[in-house]
Formats: structure tokens, sequence, C-alpha cells
């Protein structure tokens, strides 16, 4: 990334948030796609250092790993720090550690070497809560500058980023651009298709952007669509990526002018724009008040709970037309929330026209299959039985239309 302000611009990107849907990962990896450690220039004054944020929300004890690779892929040795666990400092490409129930650990990097750049794994036997914070500091003797927090990315192969790019932004006389890193966790050679859209929606460029086994690439879109203009006006755009192997990815529009700022930008994975994500909202208990949702296929993410603390019910329409197919199916039991769902396919009267409670023995989730006779709107009733609905009962309502 040759630019104005080279490494440093390139640092930038360990400030990003890279997927607006979810607060948290849910799994036993957990990717940072870029991090920023060391000291700039000779006198060594202003330097970045990188802290990680984790909390075991389990009520088991939890064996976690943290792995230090720079872009190339090769193993990085940092100097690792904590206050918390003095026992984790040293200068070590990766740690591994036991976080007892409940327990929070911050690790940060020392910022005493060259400046240098790469991305982190997190390996964890349940699941983590895990975030990073990147810190600027400069002057001697140093002072916090900036510092900004990011979240885990997920892997996908698929990811959709609005872009601004411009040379001469008409307003303010900046210039603008929007950067994005990829990691690359696997063992095979990522050849990722990063196709522009422009306002408009028309195809304006499609490039090839690769990266190696086990590495990582930060790059700004200036950069990689070469073949269009940025000179004049403010460029507002689409860019779809599109990669062979899963990767993980963040992104940010950095303003440059007379001083820099770095702001996030969503690089949401195609996976979740596909599924078409809502979220319960109260109150929607009686056919009158019930959320119409026509996106299909959709997942509804909610809370089996009234605002009492008592039995609820949910209940969601959708337009249907003679002859389609309506699947419904309920995750609830399986990841395992207290909640024992019952799903009911009610018409605009109020009649109860299928139903069912478990869609298999020994599973709670229901499951239900509807030929819809007429057109019309038809609701989607469910709650909870046995007394399961409680502030902890969850659940992820599915829906899909033939």
């Amino acid at each position: 990334m040759n630019r104005r302000l080279g490494l440093n611009v390139l640092v930038s990107f360990a400030v990003l948030a890279c997927f607006a849907p979810s607060l948290w990962a849910h799994g036993s990896e957990y990717y940072f796609p870029h991090v920023a450690d060391g000291r700039v220039g000779a006198a060594g004054s202003n330097f970045y250092s990188t802290s990680w944020l984790l909390n075991n929300t389990s009520a088991s004890s939890n064996v976690v790993v943290i792995k230090f690779f720079r872009s190339n892929g090769t193993d990085w040795v940092i100097d690792l720090r904590s206050v918390d666990r003095t026992e984790l400092g040293g200068r070590v490409a990766s740690s591994t550690f036991t976080m007892a129930p409940r327990e929070t650990v911050e690790l940060y990097t020392g910022g005493v070497d060259p400046l240098a750049v790469g991305w982190v794994k997190v390996e964890s036997d349940l699941p983590l809560l895990a975030s990073e914070v990147f810190q600027v500091f400069k002057g001697t003797p140093p002072i916090t500058d900036s510092e900004a927090g990011v979240l885990a990315s997920p892997t996908s192969t698929q990811f959709s980023l609005y872009a601004t790019i411009s040379q001469n932004e008409p307003v303010t006389g900046t210039h603008i651009d929007t950067g994005f890193a990829f990691a690359n966790p696997s063992a095979s050679l990522a050849s990722i298709e990063a196709r522009l859209y422009s306002r408009s929606g028309s195809l304006a460029s499609t490039k090839i952007i690769t990266v190696d086994a086990n590495s990582q690439k930060a790059i700004f879109a200036s950069q990689v669509f070469t073949d269009v203009s940025f000179t004049t006006g403010l460029y507002h755009g689409l860019i779809k990526f599109s990669s062979n192997v899963n990767v993980a990815m963040v992104a940010l529009r950095q303003t440059y002018g007379a001083s820099d700022t770095i702001s996030t930008v969503a690089a949401t994975s195609d996976a979740d724009l596909l599924t078409g994500i809502a979220y319960d909202r109260e109150p929607n208990d009686t056919i009158a008040t019930a959320h119409i949702f026509s996106t299909v296929p959709g997942e509804i993410i909610g809370t089996m709970n009234t605002a009492s603390d008592g039995s609820d019910v949910d209940i969601f329409g959708i337009p249907l037309t003679a002859g389609q197919v309506l699947y419904v199916t309920t995750v609830a039991d399986l990841m395992n929330s207290p909640l024992d769902d019952h799903i009911r396919i009610r018409n605009s009267a109020g009649t109860i026209l299928t139903d069912n409670d478990d869609s298999s023995t020994g599973l709670r989730d229901p499951f239900v299959r509807f030929v819809v006779p007429t057109s019309g709107t038809y609701y989607i009733d469910h709650g909870s039985v046995g007394g399961t609905s409680t502030r902890g009962a969850h659940y992820r309502l599915h829906i899909r239309v033939k």
C-alpha cells in the first residue's frame, strides 16, 4: 500500500469493525485481520499497541490460544504483556492459557519493536467474547493520541462493502478513500474477485486480489480499481468480494488532508444478507400487532419473554399466494435455549390451519410445512410450552417460501 502516509495508514486498519449484524462471534475461532505494533521512525517517539479483551462468559473453565502472524504468514514473535495475568507476558508467537469461569483477561503488545503489521487468530474451547483495542501513542513521554475498538471478524467467501472514493471531495476539499484488509487462514491461495458498482448500480470495474495462504493483505479501493477515475467529485458505490476460500475481512474509510481521520465501514458477509435477518419487536402477540415479514427466505432473531417476565407469544404475518409452500422452523432447543417452542399457522380470522410442537423425538424445536390454499396474509404464531418463556428463551425462526 503505497500512500502518502505509507505504513502509518496501513496500520490504521486495526481500528475497524468488521460485520454489523453480529454482536460478538460465536464459535471456537476468532480472527483479527489487521494488527499493528511498534515504533514509527528512527526516534521511535510515536508507537502503536494492540490489546485483546477476552471474556469467558461460560460457567466452565475455558482453554484459549492466541496466535500471532506477520503479513507474509510467518510466526510473529511479539512482545506480549498483561496486567491481569502477568505470567502470560514475554516474547511469544503464541500463548495458551486457561480462563476461569466468568474471567476477563486483557493482553496487549508492548510497542517496543520496529513498526510491523500482521493478523491474529484466537482459538477457544468455548464461545468467547473477544474484542480488540488499537492504540496510538505520541510524544515523549508518550500519551494516548487515539484508540478504537474492533470486533472479531467472521470468515466467508463473499462480502459486500459500501465504498467512498474521492481525490477532491467537493465540500471540504479533502481526499477520501476506502480500504480493506484480508486475512487468509487457509492453506490455499485466496483469489478474490472484487467488483466495483457505481451509485446507480452499474458495474464499473472488476479486479482480482490475491492473498497467499496463511497471509494477509491490506489495500485501498483507488489502488485496486486503477481503471476508474476518482479525480472529480465524490464517488459512492458498492464493492462485492467473492473468494475461492474463506477469508476474514475488515474495512475503513480514510479522510486525509490537513489532518487524517479513520472511520469504520461495515463489510458484511453475504451469508447474512441472503438470509434476510430481522429482529423480534414487541408488542406482537396478536394478529393486529403482528410484525409483517415480507422478505424471504428470512431469519427472525428473538426472545420469548414479556416485559413482566411472563409467558410470551410472538406473531409474524407473511403475504402468500395460493399454491405456494411455506416452511417454518424454530432453532431454540438445538442451540441450548430453554425454550420449548410451538408453531401454529393461522389465517386472517385467527383460525389455526396447522401446527407442530416437536419436529423430532427428543428435540423440542418445531417444524411446519404448509401449502397455501388461497392468496392472502397468513400468520406464524409461536409461543412457549410448559413455562419455558424466560429472559434466556432465545430463538431463531427460519422462514422459507417455495
